[in-house]
């Protein structure tokens, strides 16, 4: 016990972990003085090629989604490939107590639509505590790192309701992030996302009614809406009220809020980002209104009947109609967010992006042609990203053991992740970035 205690003390008041880890050291800002760290510097380091298995990674291992049953197999094929960071749902409302104080070990998490195509869909029996060890303790033995998230998962006993305010959230991370300082984690932590795409109400069910007064949390017109300065101050306190008190107990981690690029982005464009480390982005061609229409994209992100069969025809005949065109769309949307992570003197990092946002395997001869389009816009889009100096790059937002039809092309994993490990992540910081204007 008081080995353990004593790992998390020396994690609380030092930052020295942070040259061990992938980004370099970089400064805090919009904390005050007691979150601030040494002055950031040049990353230098090698970009990571990063890979999101969000929830997957836990609930698809028995039933008849098994893709992740033997992690030790899945794990090695993904090193296979070249990936060299996980970005993972770290299930942080289950591994931490309960509003009330009860710490719970086995959960059973409800299903997710069937055409959401990530995730269990029939309820499965976890172990989040027991598993997250289990399943870091892989990761490291590979040589890996893992950027930590949450998609706030619907249980049986609805804890994701139960983290609504800033204080909830600083609570269950700081439980979690503590709970991994004991285990001795924090070394292979490269960041930490405290929500996934925030403020969807799709993954922050409690805190989206708080944000857009009472708002249904499936309701996504509030989000795309322009926001008025009370929703702003509202979602301002997310950033800066969760962020800052990890901050100032674990300094040598480094921190975010996620956000989807699309319609949604042009709202958080505006957001004082100043208490974040890095910026995640999510960034697609099908965040251009007239791609998502056309394609079929937009039927998909609204989980109609009949739509994935529909986009997997109409994608490529769109996508290769005028290639040179969404390409030079495409660009220019990594372009602008550079631009915003530029000015705000942060690195950039983008988990899952590029063509579709929604997609699956349909070829029931086992083909898998219907992924050829989205290969080629991934690719270019990767090197895209690397032009503009991103410090993490994924090649799509489908390199998982459940999507067969990429997960099976290994030369082209390799090709792509080649390509990104061999980037050095040289975007630059100011100095005096905590004293920075934050816009």
């Amino acid at each position: 016990m008081r080995a353990s205690l004593s790992r998390r003390e020396f994690l609380r008041t030092s930052a020295g972990v942070v040259a061990t880890l992938g980004f370099g050291s970089w400064g805090g800002g919009g904390c005050g003085s007691e979150g601030a760290r040494e002055s950031p510097t040049s990353l230098g380091q090698q970009t990571l090629a990063i890979t999101m298995w969000e929830f997957s990674w836990l609930v698809r291992r028995s039933g008849v989604e098994t893709e992740y049953a033997d992690w030790d197999r899945v794990l090695d094929e993904l090193v296979e490939r070249g990936y060299d960071c996980i970005r993972i749902d770290a299930f942080p409302h289950l591994i931490a107590r309960g509003p009330h104080g009860d710490l719970v070990e086995r959960f059973t998490i409800l299903p997710q639509h069937k055409l959401f195509f990530w995730g269990n869909h029939e309820p499965v029996t976890v172990e989040p505590r027991r598993s997250l060890i289990e399943f870091l303790t892989k990761v490291r033995a590979r040589g890996m790192r893992v950027g930590l998230s949450t998609w706030f998962n619907d249980d049986t006993l609805h804890r994701a309701d139960t983290v609504a305010g800033p204080e909830d959230f600083t609570r269950i991370w700081m439980e979690t992030l503590d709970f991994l300082a004991d285990a001795g984690f924090h070394d292979i932590i490269a960041w930490v996302d405290l929500c996934n795409e925030f403020p969807l109400g799709k993954w922050a069910r409690g805190a989206y009614p708080l944000i857009f007064d009472g708002a249904n949390p499936n309701n996504v017109l509030p989000m795309l809406l322009p926001w008025n300065d009370i929703v702003c101050r509202r979602v301002q306190r997310y950033l800066d009220e969760s962020i800052c008190p990890l901050k100032s107990a674990y300094p040598g981690l480094r921190y975010t809020f996620s956000f989807a690029g699309g319609l949604i982005g042009l709202n958080v464009a505006h957001i004082d980002t100043s208490s974040f480390d890095v910026d995640e982005i999510h960034i697609w061609l099908s965040d251009d209104p007239a791609f998502s229409l056309t394609s079929g994209q937009l039927n998909l992100l609204l989980e109609l009947p009949g739509s994935l069969q529909h986009c997997v025809t109409s994608s490529p005949q769109v996508y290769y109609g005028d290639r040179n065109h969404w390409l030079e769309v495409l660009e220019a949307n990594i372009g602008r967010w550079k631009n915003w992570a530029d000015q705000r003197r942060l690195p950039i990092i983008t988990s899952e992006a590029w063509g579709p946002i929604n997609y699956d395997d349909v070829d029931p001869l086992g083909n898998y042609s219907e992924w050829d389009w989205v290969k080629d816009v991934c690719a270019e889009g990767v090197r895209m990203a690397a032009k503009q100096h991103w410090a993490g790059i994924c090649s799509s937002n489908f390199c998982q053991p459940h999507f067969k039809g990429m997960w099976d092309d290994i030369a082209w994993h390799q090709a792509q992740t080649s390509y990104i490990r061999g980037l050095q992540a040289n975007a630059t910081l100011s100095k005096d970035r905590h004293n920075a204007n934050p816009r």
